[in-house]
């Protein structure tokens, strides 16, 4: 999700029971991990670190508790700064709305393709709940509106507590279109930004179906993809640990080999031809034959 509709989500849940600092350490924990966004020029020079890519460490469990341990630093260089002086109590307050607020970021993320690595340093799988396909247009749109009326000088926390009915409604049902559609079809379901549209991936061991759909349409061209295509399985699995490939897993929905020339390339061929748009980068990798 936008960073937007991330602090709006921590001011919903904050505002009302607390006030002051705690909201505000709240609301940065909530939108600081997309920091990682800075990163993605140092990531894309190694692929070993491909976990340090925007969506990456910092959406893990592990990233929420290393962002909400900066904004304790940085509550402390500030007190310094101030000339005051803190307990140990305001630290930990300050460590529990960091990490309060972190969470509602994974929460919200987790609910969109592609993903992203809750459990990361421990496995680099993406998990996702398959119900947007990506930041919600609809409530970066209610966090930008609500937001300029603040600016503007209106008053919005009124409001708040209708939002929060609303979004809850706009949830619901997208979860209960992505049941309709799992029970409906077999594989992978992933939405589109028109929720009447999804994509279907369904994979064996020898290829992946893929084929959109509609609730008001009927199934399109079913495209097969061949796992191997003049390549030895065994070839694929000598090289998953390298980095480049590696990195090519992470970024990628289905990935599939072919043999061209000296070479065997790797690729995900839904994000090499448009179908899915996103991640854009590092979609193929070549590796000479043996």
């Amino acid at each position: 999700m936008d960073s937007l509709t991330h602090a709006l989500v921590a001011v919903l849940l904050f505002n009302a029971p607390f006030s002051g600092q705690a909201v505000l350490f709240g609301i940065l924990g909530a939108t600081l991990p997309d920091i990682d966004i800075l990163l993605k020029k140092i990531s894309d020079r190694d692929p070993e670190l491909f976990a340090f890519s925007h969506g990456g460490f910092t959406h893990s469990i592990a990233g929420i508790l290393a962002v909400s341990a900066g904004i304790v630093i940085g509550f402390l260089l500030w007190q310094n700064l101030a000339g005051r002086t803190g307990d140990l109590s305001s630290l930990f307050l300050v460590c529990a709305f960091a990490c309060a607020g972190g969470m509602t970021h994974v929460m919200l993320d987790v609910l969109a393709f592609p993903g992203i690595p809750l459990l990361y340093p421990f496995t680099a799988r993406k998990f996702t709940a398959g119900i947007f396909a990506g930041p919600s247009l609809v409530f970066l749109g209610v966090s930008l509106g609500l937001f300029l009326l603040f600016l503007f000088g209106y008053p919005v926390l009124p409001a708040l507590p209708a939002v929060a009915v609303c979004g809850g409604v706009y949830l619901l049902i997208h979860v209960l279109l992505k049941v309709f559609v799992g029970l409906k079809h077999k594989g992978i379901t992933i939405p589109t930004y028109n929720p009447l549209k999804w994509l279907v991936i369904q994979g064996s061991s020898d290829s992946f179906t893929v084929y959109r759909t509609g609730l008001l349409a009927e199934n399109g061209n079913m495209t097969v993809y061949p796992r191997y295509d003049g390549v030895n399985p065994e070839f694929i699995h000598r090289h998953m640990s390298d980095p480049e490939l590696q990195r090519l897993a992470y970024y990628s929905y289905i990935m599939v080999a072919g043999s061209e020339g000296d070479t065997v390339v790797i690729r995900d061929p839904l994000r090499e031809d448009g179908t899915l748009f996103y991640p854009p980068a590092f979609t193929r990798v070549s590796i000479p034959k043996d």
